[in-house]
């Protein structure tokens, strides 16, 4: 009997061992290229909607509720969110340290962007594989940005920067849906 019971617990931890080999390796293959395909589509479908939110929200922010629209595009680009969010090194974007680059794909993304640059790149976080996209955002994006960026106006243009100064960027990150 002693011995059925220390046969089946060896089994458990034989297939427990399997599953987790099995997971760990299936974590370390690099993604198909339909597999990313997939993501990529997913990706540009999620960048077309976070841009329609942001113009969305600037067509309809007025001097009259710049405090509401700035809470309510913060509450899209929450910090606590890792797949959306907006980075910058100008002010307002910095915002503290929670829209700072936080990574090496946004500490790149940062520098491209500052160029007028995209950044895609196909990487793992922990256990999972992202799709990761980021793209830069002009100081002259919209023409209501300075409703909120008030340091984007005219004498921040001439004494600091010109008009259409790349500013930050908006990364995306997209899991991979394994087969």
């Amino acid at each position: 009997m002693r011995y059925m019971k220390m046969k089946r617990v060896i089994g458990l931890f034989a297939l427990l061992a399997v599953v987790v080999v099995a997971g760990f390796g299936y974590a370390d293959n690099f993604p198909s290229q339909e597999e990313i395909a997939s993501a990529e589509k997913t990706g540009q479908l999620l960048h077309n909607e976070l841009f329609a939110a942001l113009i969305q929200e600037f067509n309809e922010t007025t001097p009259e509720n710049v405090a509401e629209g700035k809470q309510a595009i913060s509450l899209i680009f929450n910090n606590s969110n890792r797949d959306i969010r907006l980075i910058g090194i100008f002010p307002p974007l910095q915002g503290g340290f929670n829209n700072l680059p936080s990574d090496s794909f946004e500490r790149r993304s940062m520098v491209r962007a500052l160029q007028g640059q995209e950044t895609t790149s196909v990487e793992r976080v922990g256990d999972r594989w992202y799709y990761r996209r980021s793209a830069p955002l002009s100081n002259t994006f919209h023409q209501n940005c300075v409703l909120c960026h008030t340091n984007f106006t005219d004498q921040f243009f001439t004494q600091t920067h010109n008009d259409g100064q790349w500013v930050g960027a908006l990364t995306m990150r997209v899991p991979i849906e394994r087969d």
